[in-house]
């Protein structure tokens, strides 16, 4: 990494202490990276184009004062705006034969709930809550929202949609094994009384969507990985008193 190479292993050593070398390393990672990704002359000139316009950059005027605004040059407006073309044609060519694999692993943290949710601090209080909705006697949401006493009595005891992942982890497994409809009985989670019934559940489907945002995932965690590797070479270099590194 080159850019890295003016740095002796004092400075080096001063980037890490204050977690700031990784990012740099990572970053420098990033762009190196995604440089060398080919693309069409034809849609690289779109793409640059369609950037310019979006943040009002036709002129040359205010295309270098942007540029000076920002202490960058031309080349790395061009980088930036490819960016995520080069990533999404990186991650295609890298990555998309592990998105399956990836998928199939987390996919009941990808899925999609929408649930309803009391929290009530006194056990009895929840006990009694529970007994009135199960025989039916009064609507979810309106007990939600006169007793619950956290942020979903504002919305009537509703909670998303959201992924599965979002949810404590003792609420997960009841959110993916619950029947739709089914009140479950209070459980205590985190210092409250939790009364919850699944309203909807989608499971998540590898369509093109899903599969670029694994795929995204799963360069992320390479360069992460990568980062790391290159860090510690860094760090570990002997420096003889010349500064020399070998």
């Amino acid at each position: 990494m080159k850019s890295l190479d003016s740095f002796n292993h004092e400075s080096l050593a001063i980037l890490d202490k204050n977690d700031l070398l990784q990012p740099l390393i990572k970053s420098v990672l990033t762009k190196s990276t995604l440089d060398k990704v080919y693309i069409d002359e034809k849609l690289k000139i779109t793409t640059i184009q369609k950037f310019k316009e979006k943040n009002g950059l036709n002129s040359p005027v205010k295309c270098n004062q942007w540029l000076r605004d920002r202490s960058i040059n031309i080349n790395d407006l061009e980088s930036l705006a490819l960016s995520k073309i080069r990533l999404k044609n990186y991650c295609k060519e890298n990555f998309y034969h592990k998105v399956e694999p990836r998928f199939l692993e987390i996919k009941n943290r990808l899925d999609i709930v929408v649930y309803s949710l009391i929290r009530i601090k006194d056990f009895h209080k929840a006990r009694e809550i529970y007994l009135r909705l199960s025989s039916g006697e009064e609507e979810f949401g309106n007990l939600a929202a006169e007793f619950s006493e956290g942020i979903e009595c504002k919305t009537r005891g509703i909670i998303g949609p959201s992924r599965v992942s979002a949810a404590h982890p003792k609420l997960i497994a009841v959110l993916m094994n619950a029947k739709t409809g089914e009140i479950q009985a209070p459980m205590e989670i985190a210092g409250m009384h939790v009364i919850v019934r699944v309203e909807s559940y989608e499971s998540a489907k590898l369509d093109n969507l899903m599969r670029e945002q694994i795929g995204e995932e799963l360069f992320h965690q390479w360069i992460d990985e990568q980062s790391i590797e290159l860090k510690n070479e860094l760090l570990t270099q002997k420096i003889d008193s010349s500064g020399v590194s070998h």
